[in-house]
C-alpha cells in the first residue's frame, strides 16, 4: 500500500499495483499527445471512485468549482509518491 498526503493536505492510500495498468499508460499517452480531458480518466483509474470524490471535495473552491489545475497537481504528487515508494523497496 502506498500512502501519503499531498501538499494541499489530501491524504490518499492506494494499492502499489494501481500504476501497473496498460489502460492507464494509454490514457497518459493520450494526455501527452494533447488530450487534456484524459486527466479525468487518469484520476478515476488511479484513485478509484471514492477517493476521486474525496479529492474533488478537498479541492473544491468557495464558489463550488474543482479547479482542473489543482487536480492535475495533486495527481502528479500522487504519482511522485509511487516513485518514492518504489525507490524505498
Amino acid at each position: 500500500m502506498v500512502t501519503g498526503t499531498t501538499s494541499s493536505g489530501f491524504a490518499f492510500s492506494l494499492d502499489e499495483k494501481a500504476l501497473d495498468n496498460m489502460e492507464l499508460v494509454d490514457t497518459l499517452a493520450e494526455m501527452e499527445s494533447g488530450d487534456s480531458l484524459a486527466i479525468s480518466a487518469v484520476v478515476r483509474m488511479v484513485l478509484g471512485e471514492e477517493q476521486r470524490r474525496a479529492l474533488y471535495e478537498h479541492l473544491r473552491t468557495a464558489d463550488g468549482r474543482v479547479p482542473a489545475s489543482a487536480v492535475s497537481d495533486a495527481v502528479m504528487e500522487i504519482f511522485n509518491a509511487f516513485g518514492k515508494a518504489g525507490k524505498n523497496c
